[in-house]
């Protein structure tokens, strides 16, 4: 069991009290500083206490959460964690206003109010440290204790664990086998070919998405165990002891051992010699890590006798321990093959002859699929629960209407939360606040990498592990490691396959709210069942109905405030954003917001602020105000200038405004913004063009409307960005002229987009420097030579995108070149009337879109060769190649899968 909100707190704690300003205060202030100390020092011990707390509750098992009296324990314990939150954040915002001028510090301290809000502070640090070392003794009072609440050994456990996991193995259910037929044949491939190594197997997938299941049925066909001397099925569970698993090896394999000795070397010895002359099928169900494999490894013998191993796993990383090709991943059923599935399960009572389902539950039964998204042990559980109640649509329609209930207190469909429980239980603390905020995001919504990632270190949930890696690169492995756990599903990658979008499964999504409201982590308005919005969660997301809730005097707990209806008005925005004092995130994407609330400049403890797509024009002075603002994110808004202030914002780490070719122009010393990661999409001039070179931290940069002038300047400025990894560039018109043959040596370059003419109609050095570059983008460049034979040595390019940006009549792609090519776009060409394609070049291209190459009349038969290519879009092409393409030339691309003319 994981408490995220103690390992934020004990974060908060450490950055505040390592913080420079607090230092400065404290020098200056002599012995004025005596009421700062004694408030640091009761910190101290509270951050002492809640370490030891974290690592006690890590230790309690997650199944024993029905133990009424450790969640009043635990709920005690969060409470004081909130409020310990709340207190450091009223200290930071109280060091932020005095870390000003510093004739000032000295008046500002012994001001009667900064007096009594210091005294405040350090009498509530106090009561909070007293409430807890009285929890802890009540710990020991009432017999809290880790092995009392049923750890590891406790067989009650055991035996849950292994009911769980083999839910779908103890029942006789070989139609669940529906929607995973390839991979039912594909496993039982992997199972009787005629290899004599012994071979890994791993099946990997979400909980409840039929891995065991599809093992099972494999499992218990006679055909197929027929061929080995002798089998075993072992459940490994979360909470696994290895030598208990072995002990169950044992006895399954019918090893006689008359000492009865549990070391766990003694029990590989016994293993690996009763299988050194067997061929032997062993299932390793539900695996949840790797560690349990270096003793399974040794005692399951690689004798050469065609042995296979099956793992079962919810992890990616346990799945890598198959051989090559022998991963079977288990995805959701399609639409079909929900309805078939659920068909079978809630109407097999009614008689098969007639094929009819009763009128008005057909509606019902498919709004039930929609919330269950094609996870097979949600259809089969609440199938099979339905065919024993009234076929009526009233019935079915109440059902539906309480499901989430349904699936949480329902003792029929409880289990089906509680295997999905599990996923979340195994996080480790730092991972569960990152995965309880991915629910505040509506039902079905596509959350973008970097959104998510800049809004959980806003929150403060990253750790930060040294200098040599960003908080958003450690943010990355926390993606990740969700992805890798089955946790959230990949919607879309960018152009070299990195996820790019990523939504969660509707149950899990409904499981992490119930988890939320009760540890009071967030809380979704949808529906006008409270009026106070502060007074239920630390992070409030409004998806509807806005104006209905109240942000009263409780609204300054708040910590994250998104804003995802369009509809709420602005006087409510203003109203609301004055109580949110101790916020971190502000998101108002696509209000009807057109000016910045006064307000808003006085959140001091704000690190993220979102205004994209509003009606935003102007960006006040006094935002400057905010000096511990890491994101401002001013995308699609309207934004045309930023005042000089801005550049006082120096813990920005993101700063992204408008997306046109105009750009924004910024004010004032950029050289003091040297934290900056992501500047885009800003407007350059001659003193920026020099000043960008002092921001050598700079992962992504978009400059607009640049001129010839500012050339040498700026190719000079980019050369120091030696961790820029994307780079776009665009002069302010056609006269204007990117000349790039200075450009050279950027070793980390992965995205380059050019807009603009190239001088001399050149291309820029390609023979060396751009080894990761796996994007490029070239518009309006007027190059006179066919650019593809420089840009063939850029080896590892992936996508590539040529509009407008070549005069000449020819495009020639020779054998061997652009091996790594997976995307190509051609368009606006005005002369080309050839593109020749040789044998063994673009040999991985997968996608191609050509569109008003109006010279372009004959196919190319050179596609002929492109044989992994599933995609041919033509738009706006001439009429002769549109006719050709469907006609004459059709056995140029009968190979491949989709063809589109528009």
């Amino acid at each position: 069991m994981a408490e995220g909100l103690i390992l934020v707190v004990l974060q908060k704690i450490a950055t505040t009290l390592g913080g420079a300003a607090l230092s400065v205060i404290k020098s200056k202030l002599g012995k004025g500083a005596n009421i700062l100390l004694e408030a640091e020092n009761s910190m101290k011990e509270i951050e002492s206490e809640f370490e030891i707390m974290q690592a006690y509750i890590s230790q309690v098992d997650p199944y024993s959460e029905n133990d009424q009296i450790l969640k009043s324990w635990l709920k005690n314990v969060r409470k004081i964690a909130s409020e310990v939150e709340d207190i450091i954040d009223e200290y930071a915002f109280l060091l932020g206003k005095m870390d000003s001028a510093e004739n000032f510090i000295k008046r500002a301290f012994h001001h009667s109010r900064y007096i009594t809000a210091w005294s405040d502070i350090s009498a509530q640090l106090k009561q909070v440290k007293a409430r807890l070392q009285n929890l802890t003794s009540m710990k020991d009072r009432y017999g809290i204790t880790v092995a009392g609440l049923g750890g590891g050994s406790s067989s009650h456990n055991i035996t849950r664990q292994i009911y769980l996991s083999d839910s779908s193995y103890l029942n006789d259910h070989d139609d669940l086998i529906i929607g995973n037929e390839d991979e039912a044949q594909k496993l039982t491939q992997c199972i009787n070919d005629h290899d004599k190594e012994r071979a890994i197997i791993s099946i990997c997938g979400m909980g409840g998405s039929g891995k065991t299941t599809l093992i099972s049925c494999i499992y218990r066909k006679r055909e197929v165990t027929k061929n080995f001397d002798c089998c075993a099925w072992i459940t490994v569970s979360p909470n696994y002891h290895v030598e208990d698993l072995l002990n169950k090896v044992v006895k399954q394999l019918h090893i006689s051992d008359e000492h009865g000795i549990t070391d766990r070397t003694y029990l590989v010895e016994r293993i690996h010699s009763h299988l050194r002359d067997k061929r032997y099928l062993i299932v390793l169900d539900d695996m949840w890590n790797r560690d349990s494999w270096l003793f399974f490894d040794r005692a399951f013998v690689k004798n050469m006798c065609g042995s296979r191993v099956v793992i079962t796993t919810r992890m990616e990383p346990v799945a890598s321990i198959a051989q090559q090709n022998h991963t079977i991943r288990i995805g959701f059923l399609s639409q079909r093959e929900s309805w078939e599935l659920f068909s079978k399960k809630a109407f097999s009572k009614l008689d098969k002859e007639t094929a009819t389902y009763p009128q008005g539950l057909v509606h019902w039964a498919n709004k039930i699929l929609e919330k269950c998204q094609g996870l097979p042990l949600a259809i089969v559980a609440i199938g099979s629960l339905l065919s024993y109640r009234e076929m009526e649509e009233q019935e079915w329609r109440l059902f539906y209407n309480q499901l989430n209930w349904q699936l949480t207190n329902n003792p029929e469909l409880y289990w089906v939360s509680s295997v999905l429980k599990l996923s979340l239980n195994d996080l480790p603390s730092h991972l569960r606040n990152c995965f309880l905020y991915c629910g505040l995001f509506p039902e079905d919504y596509q959350i973008r990498r970097k959104w998510i990632i800049r809004l959980w270190v806003a929150e403060g949930f990253v750790e930060d592990r040294g200098t040599e890696t960003t908080l958003e690169e450690i943010a990355e492995e926390y993606l990740k490691e969700l992805t890798q756990r089955s946790l959230v599903q990949v919607k879309e990658r960018n152009e070299f396959g990195r996820p790019k979008r990523f939504q969660l499964h509707d149950l899990v999504r409904e499981m992490t709210l119930t988890i939320s409201r009760k540890e009071r982590f967030g809380h979704i308005c949808h529906q006008p069942d409270i009026t106070d919005i502060g007074d239920v969660a630390n992070r409030i997301s409004v998806h509807s109905g806005g104006q209905i809730y109240q942000a009263g005097p409780s609204s300054k707990h708040l910590r994250s405030f998104l804003l995802f209806d369009k509809h709420v008005p602005v006087s409510w925005i203003n109203t609301a954003s004055s109580n949110f004092k101790l916020l971190r995130v502000l998101c108002l994407r696509y209000s009807r917001l057109e000016d910045i609330p006064d307000a808003i400049t006085g959140l001091f403890n704000l690190h993220c602020l979102d205004f994209s797509r509003t009606r935003v024009k102007k960006i006040p002075k006094s935002l400057a105000k905010l000096k511990k603002l890491q994101t401002l994110h001013l995308r699609f808004a309207r934004v045309r200038e930023l005042p000089s202030e801005i550049t006082m914002l120096t813990t920005l780490r993101h700063l992204s405004v408008s997306n046109d070719l105009y750009g924004t122009s910024i004010f004032g010393n950029i050289r003091s913004l040297k934290n900056l990661q992501t500047l885009r999409e800003v407007k350059a001039n001659k003193v920026l063009a020099n000043d960008l070179g002092y921001m050598t931290q700079l992962r992504s940069l978009g400059v607009t409307a640049v001129q010839q002038s500012y050339n040498t300047d700026l190719w000079a400025s980019i050369r120091k960005m030696t961790v820029l990894t994307k780079l776009a560039v665009a002069t302010s018109g056609e006269k204007e002229v990117l000349n790039l043959q200075n450009l050279s040596s950027l070793k980390n370059l992965e995205k380059f987009y050019l807009t603009g003419k190239l001088a001399e109609g050149a291309l820029f050095p390609t023979s060396h420097g751009f080894e990761k570059l796996k994007v490029l983008t070239l518009r309006w460049s007027g190059l006179i030579q066919d650019p593809l034979s420089s840009l063939y040595q850029i080896v590892n390019l992936v996508y590539l995108n040529l509009y407008c940006a070549y005069d000449g009549k020819s495009l020639v792609f020779c054998s061997g070149w652009f091996p790594k090519l997976k995307q190509l776009y051609l368009g606006k060409l005005e002369n080309l009337s050839s593109i020749q394609i040789s044998d063994g070049a673009i040999a991985n291209l997968t996608y191609l879109e050509v569109y008003e190459l109006w010279n372009l009349k004959d196919v190319p038969e050179g596609l002929t060769y492109v044989r992994f290519l599933q995609h041919l879009y033509a738009r706006m092409m001439p009429g002769d190649f549109v006719e050709k393409l469907e006609g004459s030339s059709r056995s140029f691309v009968q190979h491949i899968a989709n063809i589109e003319c528009v």
